[in-house]
This record gives structure tokens, C-alpha cells and sequence, in this order.
């Protein structure tokens, strides 16, 4: 068996970290009162290496799958709805389907281990896909 490990490289950057968080902290608006939306500006423009992040394609990824709690129980749901739920988000009528349209983001569900056979989709403009 061979093992493959990926690393990742570091995007701590003292001086852009510095430069972003001066841009968010000089707008007009309370310090930090955009809350977990100024973290995640941060994070972006990070990750992208720039004062200016933008988002090119943005998507909205579900990933879907059953797990063997609900044999124990302990689950709120039967496993049943989990194929359900998959067929919602995919005929656009789940929230995170609304979501991702009225944002314009491309809605992906990968079934990730859903226990009933799901039949692919082809991707379709503005429509989700599996």
C-alpha cells in the first residue's frame, strides 16, 4: 500500500494579513461588526494572496451521505430521507438550492455515501448538479 500525503503550502503572510485587516478595520462601520463576515474577508484574501480578493465561479457544494447512527437511533431522521433530501436539492426546491440561485452560485451535490442509488445529472446552467 503506498501512502500519498499532500502538504499545503503555508498562506500566513504577515504584511498582506497586516494590509487586509487595515482595509476591513478603515471602513466605515463599527470594528468588527460584520463579525464572522470580516473573518472570512480576511481568510479570501489570504488564501488568494491579495488586498483585493474576488470570487471567480463561486459554488455552493453539498455533500450527502448515511451513516450508521441512525441504526442506533440516535438520528432525527430515517435513513430514507437522505436520498430524499439529495432529490430536493437537485430539483432546486431545498434551501440551500434557493440560496445558491438567488446568489448565483453554481449548487453541487456528491453523494458521499447515500445508501439508494442516485442517478447522475448533467451540469445544466443555473440548474445543480450531481
Amino acid at each position: 500500500m503506498t501512502t500519498h500525503i499532500t502538504l499545503i503550502a503555508d498562506i500566513t503572510d504577515a504584511p498582506l494579513t497586516q494590509a487586509l485587516q487595515h482595509k476591513l478595520d478603515n471602513k466605515t462601520k463599527p470594528l468588527g461588526s460584520l463579525g464572522r463576515l470580516e473573518s472570512l474577508a480576511l481568510r479570501l484574501g489570504q488564501i488568494l494572496g491579495t488586498q483585493t480578493p474576488a470570487l471567480e465561479q463561486p459554488q455552493m457544494l453539498v455533500c450527502a451521505g448515511d451513516h450508521g447512527l441512525v441504526a442506533r437511533g440516535v438520528s432525527a431522521f430515517p435513513s430514507d430521507v437522505t436520498w430524499q433530501m439529495v432529490e430536493n436539492f437537485l430539483a432546486g426546491g431545498a434551501a440551500v438550492s434557493v440560496l445558491a440561485r438567488q446568489n448565483g452560485l453554481a449548487l453541487t451535490v456528491v453523494d458521499c455515501g447515500v445508501a439508494r442509488d442516485i442517478a447522475p445529472r448533467e451540469a445544466v446552467p443555473g440548474q445543480p448538479r450531481l
